[in-house]
C-alpha cells in the first residue's frame, strides 16, 4: 500500500540518516535488458529449429529402417528382392504397364497387408478402378523434413503434358545403380538393385549387402517421387528446371551421377545440358539418408567422392563400362 511504502521509507531514512531513495530502471537500462532478451531469443530460435530438424531426420531414418526391414522380410519370403517395377515391354523398349513398383510389392512386409490385398496386378496402375488405392498415402514413405511434398501429385503425359492420373507421393526411390532408369533402350541394363522386371537375388550382390545401396531419398526440391508405380507414357518434371523432364520410371527409381547427389545445390554443375530429375537428394543439411541392402541406414554426406558413391550403387565391383568415375549412360530417355 502507498502509505505503508512511505512509512517504510521514512523509517529507513531515519536509520541511515539520509534521504529516502526509490530505486527504478532508467530508460537506458530498460533498453539494454530488451536488447539482451532479443539476443537470447535470436540464439534460441536456431537451436529450436536445429532440434526440430534433428527430430525429423531421426523420423526419416526410422522410415528407411522400416523399409529396409520390409526388404529383408520380402527376401526371406520370396528369396529375392522386389523388382523395381513390373511392366510389359513394347517393341521400342518403352513400358506398356501395368507398372506396379517395389513400394507396392513391399506392402505386406511393412504392416500394410490390407492395402496389398487391394492390388490387382493385372490392372494398370493408372486404371480408373485403381484410383482409390493409387491415391492412398502411406506416411512411412514420406520424409517429415520435406515441407514441399504434396500427398497426391499429378502425373503428366509425355506429348500433351496433360494429367494422366493422380498418384500418392513418396520421399524414397529405389537405386537403379549408375544406369539412367529412364533410358528406354538401356534401362534393362541397370547395375543397381532395382530395375524393370528383374527381381535381384542375394547372389547377384557381389559387393555384399552392407556395401550396396537399396533405397535413397528424393526431396521435391529436385523432383517428385511416387509410391505405387510407373505410369506408361508419363514424364517426371525437373523441379529445378521445369522445362526439362525425365521419363516415368524416375518416379520410383533413382540413379547416381558423376556429380553425386544434391546436385542442384552445386553452382558449378551445368544443369542446362541434362535433367537430374532421377537423382537422389534431400533437404537434410549436408547429405542424404540411404538404406543399404543389409537393412542398415546411413547418412551419406553430399561431398562424398562420386566414384565411391557409384561403387556403392552397383551390385558388382564395377559399374557398366568399367568406369566408376563417370559410368552413367546418358542416352535420351525417349
Amino acid at each position: 500500500m502507498p502509505g505503508m511504502s512511505r512509512l517504510c521509507c521514512q523509517v529507513a531514512a531515519r536509520r541511515t540518516r539520509g534521504p529516502c531513495l526509490v530505486l527504478a530502471f532508467t530508460l537506458v537500462e530498460l533498453l539494454v535488458v530488451i536488447a539482451i532478451i532479443g539476443v537470447l531469443v535470436a540464439l534460441l530460435v536456431p537451436a529450436v529449429q536445429a532440434s526440430r530438424e534433428s527430430s525429423r531426420k531421426a523420423q526419416c531414418i526410422n522410415n528407411l529402417k522400416q523399409i529396409g526391414l520390409g526388404l529383408h522380410h520380402h527376401l526371406d519370403a520370396k528369396k529375392h528382392l522386389p523388382a523395381g517395377y513390373v511392366s510389359r515391354v513394347l517393341n521400342n523398349g518403352d513400358d506398356a504397364g501395368p507398372g506396379w513398383a517395389w513400394g507396392a510389392h513391399l506392402m505386406p512386409y511393412v504392416e500394410q497387408s490390407t492395402l496389398f490385398a487391394l492390388i490387382d496386378e493385372n490392372l494398370a496402375v493408372n486404371a480408373y478402378a485403381a484410383t482409390a488405392l493409387r491415391t492412398k498415402v502411406v506416411p512411412a514413405f514420406l520424409c517429415p523434413s520435406d515441407g514441399g511434398v504434396q500427398p497426391v501429385i499429378d502425373v503428366p503425359a509425355y506429348i500433351t503434358k496433360t494429367t494422366i492420373c493422380k498418384i500418392a507421393s513418396a520421399s524414397y526411390v529405389g537405386s537403379a545403380g549408375t544406369v539412367r532408369p529412364t533410358c528406354k533402350l538401356c534401362r534393362d541394363q541397370f547395375d543397381g538393385v532395382f530395375g524393370r522386371n528383374h527381381p535381384v537375388e542375394p547372389r547377384e550382390l557381389e559387393d555384399g549387402l552392407s556395401q550396396t545401396l537399396a533405397i535413397g531419398e528424393r526431396a521435391t526440391d529436385w523432383a517428385n517421387a511416387a509410391l505405387w508405380g510407373v505410369v506408361p507414357n508419363s514424364i517426371l518434371l525437373d523441379n529445378q528446371r521445369p522445362v526439362m523432364f525425365a521419363a516415368g520410371p524416375a518416379y520410383v527409381l533413382g540413379t547416381t551421377f558423376k556429380d553425386g547427389f544434391n546436385i542442384c545445390t552445386d553452382p558449378t554443375v551445368d544443369k542446362n545440358s541434362t535433367s537430374y530429375a532421377e537423382s537422389f537428394g534431400s533437404v537434410h543439411p549436408g547429405g542424404c539418408n540411404f538404406a543399404f541392402c543389409d537393412g542398415g541406414v546411413r547418412f551419406v554426406f553430399e561431398d562424398v567422392d562420386p566414384a565411391v558413391m557409384n561403387a556403392l550403387a552397383t551390385r558388382a565391383s564395377l559399374a557398366k563400362g568399367g568406369d566408376l568415375l563417370d559410368p552413367i549412360i546418358h542416352d535420351s530417355p525417349f
